[in-house]
């Protein structure tokens, strides 16, 4: 009896699975398909990746040569005289500003009067308006490169967006006078986005 039952598994074992095969033969056409859709999304998703890499460092390296432009050549000269321009009248500067701040009402109005006669009488005295427009051109070449996503938007905030506030901040009366308009705003927001406007001015630090 039992050699029976031990010949009956053994027949079962070797004999194929029929149904399996069957199915199979019919799967195996339809999976070739299936195969090349899972192959091709994969392929793309491995170009998306390094395209977008490629991307990036492009966009490094765009940024990197406008932080070469604004610390070397014409654009580092002209920041350079400003700065020694404006470091030269920081006492008096610090002075306006900090009677501003003491004062109210119609006192304020004045002393703030006095600051802006100040900050336009001083770019005159030291006869700063090219390296303003030197330095105003090369924020909007900056705030156009980050805005067609071709600058990297963080390196550009990290390594420039207090000096800029601080350009920005400095010279805006000179702008509203000059320019009739606050662009320099928009770019300067497009390159380092500033939380809100200073309701007294604040001393730019060169």
């Amino acid at each position: 009896m039992q050699t029976s039952i031990l010949r009956s598994v053994r027949l079962a074992w070797r004999q194929p699975d029929l149904g399996l095969r069957r199915r199979a033969r019919t799967l195996l056409p339809h999976a070739a398909p299936v195969l090349g859709v899972v192959a091709l999304v994969l392929g793309l998703l491995w170009g998306s990746g390094e395209y977008a890499e490629r991307r990036a460092e492009l966009r490094l390296a765009e940024t990197s040569r406008h932080l070469e432009q604004f610390r070397s050549g014409a654009v580092g000269a002209a920041w350079a005289r400003l700065r020694a321009a404006w470091q030269a009248e920081q006492d008096r500067q610090d002075a306006l500003l900090a009677r501003i701040a003491s004062l109210h009402g119609a006192e304020r109005a004045r002393a703030l009067r006095d600051h802006r006669m100040f900050v336009l009488e001083t770019i005159a005295e030291y006869e700063l308006a090219d390296e303003i427009g030197q330095v105003r051109r090369f924020v909007a070449r900056l705030a156009t490169c980050v805005r067609a996503g071709l600058c990297d938007a963080d390196v550009a905030a990290a390594q420039l967006g207090p000096a800029l506030w601080a350009f920005r901040d400095q010279h805006r009366y000179y702008f509203a006078s000059e320019y009739g308009g606050y662009e320099v705003d928009e770019h300067v927001a497009t390159i380092a986005p500033r939380a809100e406007e200073r309701v007294i001015p604040a001393a730019a630090r060169w």
